[in-house]
């Protein structure tokens, strides 16, 4: 009769295996000589750097961006992606582990990829595409998590992205802050809501400067980029539409200081004042700023604001709350 026998072979190094099998019957003896070799998967991811950043993009709408695997192994590779965020042990309430950030409110995760699990034939690659959909002005991330099929190695990528309520948003400022002491060369920030806030006010944000007295008649100088992401998204009714959204520039304004502020006044610089940012940009101000011989003395504290005005998809108005130390 016919007798069928089945033969497994697993590997747990990367090596040629040799074996003989010996199959004895009542009359002869066959023997089987196997041979095997033991292959490691390799599956690399681009970008390298292990991290992808899908920059900035207005609430509600969705902003795209992709990264690569590929297969350098001499066999197909079955994979699996999933978010860290999605694990069962993650408490996941607008605060949790670093690796992760904050949720959308709707409970809907920010980031999701596709195709999330598929086959890539051995040194083929398969771009993955993360969509990030955030329905609230904050700072998204997580950890995308890309398995192997029977394999205990797993590989990370950070994803990362922000999102705003207007098309145009500030980078590199203070934001608001608990006070804390004058060792760590930030000085305490007490409250400047001293004038009634208008209506339509955005926000704040503080530009600190530590002036040294050392030498005379020394600038300092602190830098903001204020951006545009106009254009970077698309609204999710639009995705499938032939026509593209428009991407205009939008534009920036500082008021100057109040001449109440005295020689304050003409001690602090902007550069540049105003000016447009175009679509998907940053555009770097700087500010310089020369202590008035009057008023530097070791140890005092000037604090004083202005309006920056921002117009792009909407016009929003922050107060720009500058605190000088002046130190040794």
């Amino acid at each position: 009769g016919l007798h069928q026998m089945i033969l497994e072979f697993t590997p747990r190094t990367r090596a040629k295996y040799y074996e003989v099998v010996e199959v004895r019957t009542q009359r002869s003896t066959l023997h089987l000589h196997l041979h095997g070799c033991g292959v490691e998967p390799s599956l690399v991811v681009s970008p390298d750097s292990g991290t992808l950043d899908l920059g900035h993009v207005m609430v509600g709408e969705i902003l795209h961006g992709t990264f690569t695997l590929k297969n350098n192994s001499e066999i197909d590779l079955q994979y699996g992606i999933s978010l860290l965020s999605e694990k069962s042990d993650v408490v996941q309430a607008f605060s949790g582990p670093s690796e992760i950030g904050n949720s959308n409110k709707s409970g809907i995760l920010p980031f999701q990829c596709t195709p999330h699990t598929g086959n890539i034939s051995r040194g083929q690659t398969q771009e993955i595409t993360v969509k990030f959909h955030p329905d609230h002005k904050d700072t998204y991330k997580d950890v995308v998590i890309v398995n192997l099929l029977n394999q205990p190695q797993e590989t990370r990528i950070e994803v990362k992205g922000c999102s705003w309520t207007g098309s145009m948003f500030v980078l590199g400022a203070r934001d608001p802050a608990p006070s804390v002491t004058l060792h760590t060369l930030v000085p305490e920030i007490e409250d400047l809501a001293a004038e009634p806030e208008p209506e339509e006010m955005k926000g704040e944000f503080w530009v600190v400067f530590i002036c040294s007295l050392s030498a005379p008649k020394q600038t300092f100088n602190e830098t903001i980029s204020i951006g545009n992401c106009r254009g970077a998204g698309v609204i999710p009714d639009s995705l499938n539409s032939i026509d593209k959204a428009p991407k205009p520039s939008g534009d920036f304004a500082f008021e100057p200081l109040k001449a109440d502020y005295g020689p304050l006044a003409k001690a602090l610089t902007f550069n540049p004042q105003k000016g447009s940012v175009e679509s998907c940009a940053t555009v770097p101000v700087s500010f310089q700023f020369c202590p008035p011989k009057e008023l530097a003395e070791v140890g005092a504290r000037l604090q004083f604001n202005t309006l920056l005005t921002l117009k792009g998809e909407t016009v929003e108005q922050f107060r720009v709350n500058f605190v000088v130390e002046i130190v040794k």
